[in-house]
């Protein structure tokens, strides 16, 4: 298995906490949002979305929901 980097995955499995927050950086970078309206949008601070962004702390399960809600 030599020079196989990376297994193809299966569209049925779920994303993990922190692909599901890479993707929400992501989106969040790539439409040039204002951290401080989105912590809004979320209802937390402005510094637990700094962490948040920075991988510093996950999100609980509810946030995280909320937060795949605001990039759709």
């Amino acid at each position: 298995m030599a020079g196989v980097k990376y297994a193809p995955r299966p569209y049925e499995q779920s994303a993990t906490v922190l692909e599901r927050v890479e993707y929400f950086s992501h989106w969040f970078y790539t439409t040039h949002q204002k951290k401080g309206a989105v912590a809004i949008k979320l209802g937390i601070s402005a510094k637990k979305l700094n962490r948040i962004l920075t991988l510093e702390q996950l999100p609980d399960e509810e946030l995280l929901t909320r937060m795949m809600e605001l990039c759709k």
